[in-house]
């Protein structure tokens, strides 16, 4: 009897003998090493046989999908009504739906003996949620800056590998094409926990009607990229090193840990991140270019070093759509409003939300660009636009503010707090 997967090995007549695999040297028994393998090899023929089964009932939910959009559409046709423009497309990513299925898989994972963690339960399944969507409907992420930029990363965490992904120039080309339908989502930066929000973003939100439609959170965190396949274990690479690529922004996030690791090295400002890669690509080894792994991924580049941020942050960045997500249970709002030429407005605005018992994340203002020193003001709380206390807040702010607009509500990060 040939040895067994089971824990222990079984002798060739059939007693256990309660040994490991490791142990066991019987004549004609395979080596430990490779029943092992072929312990995995089931395992993954089981694995992708369920994954196909989960993506062809993926298909199935997308095709019935279509057809009752297509049943709401002739019952609308049929009595004469035309499609509500706040509709909008077809959302084949829902935000709310992607929480449930995380939560799901952690808490089956919670409830095994295995050693798989949480983090990674999320990671693997990040990438199974991105070929389920990809295969309802082809989808198209445009994010703002060049390849491997910050909000690229944040795109390809929060969507996974299977998404087709566009570089854009401003966030106002995004904005545009997602109007267009040239583009299924955009992701743009929001803000940081150091420099706080993103001026350009608020600026173009205020002057469209796209919504935010989910949050994406990530560490901030740099890399010293290179041509050179020396070793991050090895020192070799410190002497070698004489020109440091980035762009402005990245070579002052930078600058302590490259005044102390790399004294003797010119730090060289470039118009792109982008270009900072190509150089120090195409340069060679004495050359190196502050990035992210996604830099290091896409362009080809060996990581030297990790870590090499001055400081720790965290970087927020919004998805854009056409359309809000329904409520989720645990929501933000984004609101904008302008106040009237009124001693105490401001005052009085935030006494309406006060008096409705929500909770304020974050308040910027910015010139709104109509008059001199006139400015809109951008708020973000806990709550969807759909709870009773957001509505009567609303309400209350349409009274006491010359304009209001909700720009998007949204899934809370479960982790936020800010």
């Amino acid at each position: 009897m040939s040895t067994s997967d089971a824990a222990g090995s079984t002798t060739s007549n059939g007693a256990a003998s309660g040994k490991s695999v490791e142990g066991s040297n019987h004549a004609g028994d395979l080596p430990a090493l490779d029943i092992l393998r072929q312990g995995i090899d089931k395992c993954d023929r089981e694995i992708i046989r369920l994954l196909n089964k989960r993506m062809k009932i993926c298909q199935q939910i997308g095709q019935s999908k279509g057809r009752m959009l297509a049943l709401e559409a002739k019952k609308k046709e049929i009595i004469g009504k035309t499609a509500d423009k706040k509709d909008g497309p077809k959302q084949v990513y829902r935000p709310a739906r992607e929480k449930l299925v995380f939560d799901k898989v952690s808490r089956i994972n919670g409830g095994l003996p295995g050693p798989l963690t949480d983090i990674a339960v999320k990671a693997i399944y990040r990438e199974v949620m991105s070929c389920s969507i990809n295969l309802q409907q082809p989808t198209t992420i445009g994010y703002l800056g060049p390849t491997a930029s910050s909000s690229h990363t944040a795109a390809v965490s929060r969507f996974g590998a299977s998404m087709g992904y566009k570089p854009i120039e401003s966030t106002a080309e995004i904005l545009e094409q997602i109007k267009r339908g040239d583009i299924s989502y955009g992701v743009v930066p929001f803000g940081n926990s150091h420099a706080g929000m993103e001026s350009n973003t608020l600026d173009e939100l205020a002057g469209t009607a796209m919504k935010v439609y989910a949050e994406i959170e990530i560490p901030t965190k740099y890399l010293l990229l290179s041509s050179s396949k020396s070793s991050t274990n090895t020192n070799d690479w410190h002497k070698a090193i004489k020109t440091v690529y980035g762009s402005q922004l990245l070579l002052k996030e930078c600058r302590t840990w490259l005044q102390v690791n790399l004294p003797q090295a010119n730090h060289v400002t470039t118009h792109s991140t982008e270009s900072a890669y190509t150089r120090a690509k195409k340069e060679g080894p004495t050359t190196a270019a502050v990035g992210t792994q996604l830099a290091a991924d896409v362009c080809g580049l060996s990581v030297l070093s990790e870590g090499i941020e001055n400081r720790v942050s965290t970087s927020r960045f919004f998805v854009i759509s056409q359309v809000c997500e329904p409520p989720s249970g645990e929501d933000k709002t984004f609101v904008m409003f302008s106040l009237r030429d009124a001693q105490g407005a401001l005052f009085v605005a935030l006494k309406a939300l006060k008096e409705e018992g929500i909770n304020l994340t974050n308040i910027e203002s910015r010139p709104s660009g109509s008059k001199a020193w006139d400015y809109n003001f951008f708020v973000r709380m806990d709550g969807h636009e759909q709870d009773k206390n957001i509505r009567a807040a609303l309400e209350h702010l349409k009274k006491v503010c010359s304009y209001v607009r909700v720009l998007g509500s949204y899934p809370a990060n479960k982790h936020d707090s800010k």
